[in-house]
């Protein structure tokens, strides 16, 4: 895909919901000029620095990665597979914007929690069922149930652990499922299904979705090991007291490191991989690292606009609407629908549905299911906040849901349902949707409450095209027996 190409699909995706950011801030925050001058800066510079970052991971990353994943099988070692499948994994979430956003809005009303170790933690959980998911397609293991352990395990974890974890834990499964990790993700599953008797297409789906499982389990295991923590922190520390030129400045020197904490090691490990046992040429390198470069820029570009102008403004709107719970509920749904509607990736998903399915569901009635699903589930989410309503009431019975319809679902659909969960999860429903909640949050509650309230909606936003989507995959299954016995 093309630059111009990309750009197009990140307008379509990004443009509608600032739109709509930008109105609420006019209608809810009273704004000074300068503050819509801003926010009019910060999309315009989200546009282009997404762009560039998407250009560079699909030129620098994404065919070495699937490179590599291709390598693994070949060497036949066991040990060589944890130790590579491990190493990209780890990496790749650690450099994820999306959960260093994730992370900054965690501390904003948890800052008990050390920001590091909560990146470490989600890092090693997807790297840990990455190495399953490997596993599962190299021995040809069942994916239902894969998924069937994993749910459960999650469910009675979430039962035991403190309250204040439970939305923080059910989130961090969403936000690792960026753009970043996506297609790298993809990619390494590419690249292990191209070789040999591994070859199959439709193995290669659901490792996002097994990935995604890992740092919820991971966070889930932390809170029960912490013991008492104390909860303290607001909203408003997401919010720079500083003026425009200095909010910018500070929040981009402040990316320039943490990316390139990020993607030095990434950097390492894939240029090393590559002159060592992939015995690519100098050349090869280079033009990995100039993409790498190319999504290094984008990104901080794309970071700083976010920091600078969406959070702030997402945190303000949520804060002065915290009292107007029937409205929130209807912004929650078109928010939900926009994001969902807008998103590639989902678009992609849709088209492989309609693939999966010989043709017998298009894929803009798919599109349409899921846009809706989600916003249902947001909206489920807003009212959540509004009404203290306990998330593992919501949470639990929709993945028991979703673990009944995938048993009866068409298998071919499987992996790319659960994969779907991830692909919802784009990174303005994080800078927005979940800045937005926290907002309301930390407006209406205070201290453990806040917590406790804060968190949750990313997870139902992932669990949406889950439970719709094996759903759908049970309809396609009895079109499938009527076509071949009719």
């Amino acid at each position: 895909m093309g630059a111009q190409d990309t750009f197009r699909e990140v307008l379509v995706s990004t443009l509608p919901i600032a739109v709509l950011l930008l109105i609420l801030q006019i209608a809810f925050s009273e704004p000074t000029t300068e503050d819509l001058i801003l926010t009019v800066v910060c999309i315009a510079m989200i546009l282009i620095g997404f762009t560039v970052f998407l250009v560079g991971v699909d030129t620098g990353l994404n065919p070495v990665v699937e490179s590599i994943g291709s390598e693994i099988p070949r060497r036949r070692s066991r040990l060589f597979m944890i130790g590579v499948v491990f190493a990209i994994s780890f990496l790749v979430t650690v450099a994820e914007p999306d959960v260093g956003v994730f992370t900054s809005q965690v501390q904003a009303l948890f800052s008990a929690l050390n920001g590091s170790t909560l990146v470490y933690a989600i890092a090693i959980g997807v790297a840990a069922l990455l190495i399953v998911a490997a596993f599962r397609i190299v021995f040809k293991l069942s994916l239902r149930v894969l998924f069937t352990v994993c749910y459960l395990a999650v469910m009675v974890l979430a039962c035991m652990a403190p309250a204040e974890f439970i939305g923080i834990a059910f989130d961090s499964g969403g936000v690792t499922t960026g753009p970043m990790t996506v297609p790298i993700l993809l990619a390494l599953g590419i690249g292990i299904c191209s070789v040999g008797r591994y070859r199959n297409e439709l193995d290669g789906f659901g490792m996002i979705g097994v990935a995604s499982v890992g740092p919820v389990l991971a966070l889930l295991i932390m809170g029960m090991t912490m013991g008492d923590v104390t909860v303290s922190g607001s909203a408003e520390e997401l919010v720079s007291e500083a003026d425009a030129l200095h909010r910018m400045l500070e929040e981009f020197l402040s990316s320039v490191y943490s990316v390139a904490m990020a993607i030095i090691p990434l950097t390492l490990f894939f240029a090393l991989f590559q002159k060592v046992f992939l015995k690519f040429t100098w050349n090869a390198v280079r033009e990995m690292l100039i993409g790498i470069l190319m999504a290094s820029i984008g990104v901080i570009v794309f970071l700083t606009a976010i920091y600078t102008g969406f959070i702030p403004v997402a945190t303000a709107v949520g804060t002065a609407m915290s009292d107007h719970g029937a409205v929130l509920i209807l912004l929650g749904a078109l928010l939900g629908f926009l994001v969902a509607y807008a998103e590639p990736a989902v678009a992609i998903l849709c088209a492989r549905v309609e693939n999966a399915s010989g043709g017998m569901v298009s894929k803009r009635t798919v599109k349409l299911v899921i846009s809706s699903g989600v916003a249902l589930f947001v909206a489920i989410g807003m009212a959540k906040v509004c009404f203290d309503i306990n998330l593992l009431y919501i949470i639990v019975p929709g993945y028991i849901a979703a673990l009944v319809l995938m048993w009866l679902s068409d298998r071919d659909l499987v992996g790319i349902a659960f994969d779907a969960g991830g692909v919802a999860t784009g990174p303005m429903s994080v800078a927005v949707i979940s800045t937005l909640y926290t907002g309301v949050a930390a407006a209406l509650y205070t201290g453990s409450d806040a917590v406790i309230n804060g968190f949750g909606v990313i997870a139902l936003i992932a669990l949406a095209p889950i439970i719709f989507l094996c759903a759908f995959g049970v309809y396609i299954k009895r079109l499938k027996k009527e076509a071949i016995h009719g």
